[in-house]
């Protein structure tokens, strides 16, 4: 497995049942920061535990065809990982309509808090609601090619 890769597994149930445990943790997290934060000093604390982590993500990947699937804790995470990893093991170098066929083939799902959609809603217009005040919304991927050189 990968250094950028939280974790893997082998069907989408496990990945999906990680990821709600893992926002789940991350709720308890914050809300317990929360309220440390209000004892010791009430004025700087925020009303609620969804402001404090708005900036929270999580990101699954994966191929349609078949497993495994990918939990990503940030997008630099997932974009080091197509860069590096997926180029070898899902064969990108071999296709002809990167761009087109990519995102196709391949799913990734971002896990973010509802406020991000309340407050930034031309960027998260097409979030659906997933589980406890978190959204999901699809991303597609973007192929830039890396710099190339000519002699003359």
């Amino acid at each position: 497995m990968s250094e950028h890769v939280l974790k893997e597994f082998e069907t989408l149930r496990e990945a999906v049942e990680f990821i709600k445990d893992e926002l789940k943790k991350t709720d308890e997290r914050n809300t317990k920061n929360l309220n440390v934060i209000r004892t010791l000093d009430p004025s700087s604390a925020s009303e609620s535990m969804e402001e404090g982590n708005m900036h929270d993500n999580l990101f699954l990947l994966y191929s349609i065809d078949d497993g495994p699937f990918f939990v990503f804790e940030t997008d630099y995470d997932l974009e080091s990982w197509l860069e590096s990893d997926a180029w070898d093991d899902w064969n990108l170098w071999e296709r002809r309509d990167i761009e087109g066929s990519l995102n196709e083939d391949v799913m990734i799902w971002k896990f973010h808090r509802d406020i991000c959609k309340e407050k930034w809603e031309i960027s998260y217009r097409d979030s659906k609601p997933f589980i406890n005040g978190w959204s999901r919304q699809r991303k597609n991927i973007e192929f830039r090619a890396v710099p190339s050189f000519s002699l003359n």
